[in-house]
């Protein structure tokens, strides 16, 4: 009598597990992307607009759980995350009821000083499901390769040594990666320039790399009479740089519901995490919209770029051509210098012997050429008080009473 319960119970135990196993196959794996950027330049405005763009139910959820008096900025590594599925299902992932099938986890950095945090939260296995978004300011341009430098050094320094953890193979397996993705970003039918754009990858770290440059609406700034020419510049160095690490560079603007280049950049994510494709199409040059995937551009076209520029190309530093326009800070007061106490003490002194005063030390000890006993007094010393001695008897015995015996002397 039992069997046919038993029966029942093993079908729907086969049941379940098969439509888990159709869940898990189906459920992406998920990445993560190491942020980097200097504090107040967007970066948690555009990881929210992402977020907004994957998945606009949650996000909606998301947004109203912010503070509106912002984060903090007393972290060392802060936290964000965005949903990751197809670009393409744009129009299913509008229905309320969608269900993003992975997310993003974002680690943001600002201050290289908590690199140490930064790394604690990376492993190996992170490595081969990991990304890096360097964020610079166009609102601050004079800013924009020193933080791009910098933080390259630190990738360099992360990645490195997680590669060395692996074994040779897998390391050229993820090295093998990262240049079979730039040689596709070729133009088509350009074969010439696929060998070049690969022939220009120096710095291989075995991960996608994206420069943001946020706030792109300051390019509108850079039209005054001071920053002629600032925006082709700033293209060029960027360009520059970028080639020799095979980074992907775009411009964003996340402006309240005005966005730029958000949905580009969501993109070109999931297409390098995970291998989606990519429909949308270079955009150069342009002063706030620009978009360089990585494997575009090469040797040839940053030299040609460069070409255009005046006052010597690449020759002159980056700071020297794009300077800082914020004002100079005032001036510092001057220092007043303390003086030692013993200095002090010993200089006033010498005033005071100089003003006839006498100091401490010598009201405690005896005058120059007087005996320390007051009874060793001077001859003349000695007639001068027996005179005053004198003086008080007699007025003492003047008193009434005195010849009572109350003031004279005894008898």
């Amino acid at each position: 009598d039992d069997r046919p319960g038993e029966k029942k119970e093993q079908q729907g135990g086969l049941w379940e597990s098969i439509l888990n196993e159709v869940h898990t196959e189906s459920r992406l794996s998920d990445k993560t992307v190491i942020m980097l950027g200097r504090p107040g330049i967007g970066k948690r405005s555009l990881i929210q607009a992402l977020h907004a763009h994957a998945w606009p139910g949650a996000a909606a959820d998301v947004a109203a759980d912010i503070s509106p008096e912002g984060h903090s900025r007393a972290v060392g590594l802060d936290y964000g995350f965005f949903g990751s599925r197809d670009p393409m299902d744009a129009e299913a992932a509008g229905d309320p009821d969608y269900l993003c099938p992975a997310a993003t986890s974002v680690l943001i950095l600002e201050d290289l000083a908590f690199e140490k945090v930064l790394r604690s939260r990376l492993t190996v296995d992170t490595l081969k499901h990991l990304g890096a978004v360097i964020c610079l300011d166009l609102k601050a341009p004079w800013t924009m390769m020193e933080d791009l430098r910098r933080y390259l050094e630190l990738l360099q320094r992360v990645t490195s040594d997680l590669l060395q953890q692996l074994p040779l193979q897998e390391q050229d397996q993820l090295r093998d990666k990262m240049s079979k993705v730039i040689a596709s970003f070729a133009e088509e039918g350009a074969g010439a320039d696929a060998h070049s754009a690969e022939a220009s990858l120096v710095y291989n770290m075995g991960l996608p790399i994206v420069v943001v440059v946020t706030r792109a609406d300051g390019a509108s700034a850079l039209d005054g009479q001071k920053t002629m020419g600032w925006s082709e510049t700033i293209e060029a160095y960027l360009r520059n740089e970028c080639l020799s690490y095979g980074a992907a560079i775009v411009y964003t603007m996340v402006q309240g519901k005005s966005l730029r280049n958000v949905d580009v950049l969501y993109q070109y994510l999931m297409h390098r995490l995970y291998g989606y494709a990519s429909k949308a199409k270079p955009q150069v040059p342009s002063r706030d919209a620009l978009y360089i995937p990585s494997g575009w551009d090469t040797r040839t076209k940053v030299d040609q770029a460069v070409a255009q520029l005046s006052g010597g190309g690449l020759d002159r530093s980056f700071e020297s051509t794009v300077v800082s326009m914020e004002p100079s800070p005032p001036a510092a007061p001057p220092l007043d210098e303390c003086e030692d106490m013993q200095h002090f003490l010993k200089r006033n002194s010498v005033v005071l012997q100089k003003l006839g005063g006498v100091s401490a030390v010598s009201q405690r000890r005896a005058a120059p050429g007087m005996p320390a006993d007051p009874s060793a007094a001077a001859p003349g010393d000695k007639g001068k008080e027996s005179a005053a001695r004198r003086s008080t008897a007699k007025d003492g015995a003047s008193l009434p009473g005195a010849a009572a015996g109350g003031l004279g002397p005894a008898a």
